[in-house]
C-alpha cells in the first residue's frame, strides 16, 4: 500500500490493518494466542524491531508501548514543548527499550494486553483525526518530526501489517511443529 497522503485515507489504512490484525488474532486457536513464537530472537524472520516478542500478548503489549509514547509526543507538542518521540535514555537504542517493554508486562495477561492495545488504537485513531491535512503531512511542519511528517509518526506506531505477517509466521510454524512430531 502507498503511503497515505491525506486524513482520510490515513485513518483508513490505519483503521483497516487493525481490523485486520483482529481478524488474524481470531484465527488463532487459544494454544496458539499463548504459545510461544519460535523464531523471535532471529531478526531476520521478524525483524529487529519484533525480536523481543516472544508470544501474541509481547507483541500487543509492544503496540500499545509505542502507541502511549505516540500519545506523550503529541501532548507534549500540543502543550508547548515538544519534546522527541523517544525518551532520552532510549533514543540511541531503543531496542533496549523494546526489551524493556517485555519485561515490563510479564505478569499483563492476554486479554489485558488485546484490551490495552485496543484502547491505544482508538486514541492513535482520535489524535490523528485532530490534526489538519497540513499538520499531518508537511515534512517538518513540527520541528520535532525534523524531515518527516506526523503522519509517518502514526504509521510506525500502528505497523499492524507487519504485526499480521509474525502472526501468520508464528501459526505455520506452529502447525510445522505438529506435522513433524505426527
Amino acid at each position: 500500500m502507498e503511503n497515505p497522503t491525506n486524513k482520510q485515507v490515513l485513518l483508513a489504512a490505519m483503521s483497516d490493518g487493525y481490523a485486520k490484525l483482529n481478524e488474524q488474532i481470531g484465527k488463532m486457536s487459544e494454544a496458539e494466542a499463548v504459545a510461544p513464537f519460535t523464531f523471535a530472537a532471529d531478526p531476520k524472520k521478524c525483524g529487529v524491531r519484533w525480536q523481543n516478542d516472544r508470544c501474541l500478548r509481547d507483541l500487543l503489549a509492544h503496540l500499545y508501548e509505542w502507541q502511549v509514547l505516540m500519545c506523550i509526543f503529541v501532548q507534549n507538542i500540543r502543550e508547548g514543548h515538544p519534546k522527541d518521540y523517544l525518551p532520552d535514555e532510549y533514543r540511541k537504542c531503543y531496542h533496549e527499550m523494546d526489551k524493556m517493554i517485555v519485561e515490563k508486562h510479564q505478569q499483563t495477561t492476554l486479554e489485558d494486553a488485546k484490551r490495552l492495545q485496543g484502547e491505544t488504537h482508538n486514541e492513535m485513531l482520535r489524535l490523528a483525526d485532530s490534526f489538519t491535512d497540513e499538520e499531518l503531512f508537511n515534512k517538518g511542519y513540527y520541528k520535532v518530526t525534523y524531515t518527516t511528517n506526523m503522519a509517518a509518526y502514526f504509521l510506525s506506531v500502528t505497523p499492524y501489517g507487519q504485526a499480521v505477517k509474525i502472526l501468520k509466521m508464528h501459526q505455520k510454524s506452529l502447525k510445522k511443529k505438529i506435522t513433524a512430531h505426527l
